[in-house]
């Protein structure tokens, strides 16, 4: 086996092939792909900004909603407590024009019995002496 030193222009020329491969191989593949690479991760840290800033806007917008709901509910208690209170007050005056009519019908009824008392009274006394005749007649009769 013999070891045979190579010549010495063969490795020049591969040395300069191999120089412009790299070379081509820089501006044709590398810094095209680096550069995609950049950008895609800037589009990346974009998007996680403007993903993080979205999150923030809808925290936003359900404290809001939950702001909103918190003053309906209110205001709907509200609502609910006024119409009770109009509805009681109503139904308070309607029982208190009831009670007074019926109250009036009877002041009413009560001085008719009292009156038809005394017309009952007065004929009774009238007819005082024919209840006697009819029941001393009554008795002889027994």
């Amino acid at each position: 086996m013999s070891i045979t030193i190579p010549d010495p222009y063969l490795m020049l020329l591969i040395f300069v092939v191999f120089l412009i491969t790299m070379f081509l191989l820089n501006s044709w593949l590398f810094r095209p792909l680096l550069a995609f690479m950049d950008e895609r991760e800037n589009s990346l840290r974009k998007d996680m900004d403007t993903a993080a800033g979205d999150n923030d806007e809808v925290r936003e917008i359900q404290a809001k909603i939950q702001a909103l709901f918190a003053d309906a509910k209110m205001q709907a208690g509200k609502i609910i407590e006024e119409a009770t209170e109009s509805a009681k007050a109503e139904y308070d005056s309607k029982m208190a024009k009831i009670a007074s009519e019926i109250q009036g019908k009877t002041d009413r009824f009560r001085a008719e019995l009292e009156e038809q008392k005394l017309r009952a009274r007065q004929e009774l006394l009238a007819d005082l002496s024919g209840f006697e005749v009819a029941l001393k007649d009554k008795i002889r009769a027994i």
